[in-house]
């Protein structure tokens, strides 16, 4: 859709204003430029909490089965976590799931993320793991 000289065509500049958010949705996409808050727990294979910051408490609930509660609501936020060591080795390999901590009673709903850590096989199993929760 071009007139020849890298530059669109007219119907192709339209369906582009067409398909991108007008700014009023900007807020929508996080574009408020205030107050990211960070949340973050570096957690040892036993769920022992090693370090960490704005974190109530961590628990191992089962094989490769944790919860890692904050001190604040987390549940607009994203989840990023990693399988490895508190200090300078390195955990044996696997796969780590996140998501927000299901039915908590008040005063911990929304506070919470289940961590669920696996070897290389798919099967839960105990891994220790680094977690960042960004929020607003």
């Amino acid at each position: 859709m071009s007139n020849g000289n890298n530059a669109p065509d007219a119907r192709a500049a339209e369906e582009a204003r067409a398909i991108r958010p007008d700014r009023d949705d900007s807020a929508k996409y996080g574009v408020e430029g205030c107050c990211v808050r960070t949340f973050w727990a570096v957690v040892e294979t036993d769920g022992t909490l090693v370090r960490g910051r704005n974190v109530a408490r961590v628990a191992r609930l089962e094989d490769g089965v944790y919860e890692v509660v904050f001190t604040s609501d987390v549940s607009e936020g994203v989840f990023v976590a990693t399988i490895g060591r508190p200090g300078i080795a390195t955990e044996p390999p696997g796969e780590i799931t996140v998501a927000l901590r299901c039915c908590l009673a008040s005063p911990e709903e929304n506070k919470g993320v289940w961590v669920d850590t696996h070897d290389s096989n798919g099967r839960l199993a105990d891994r220790a793991f680094h977690l960042v929760v960004h929020t607003h």
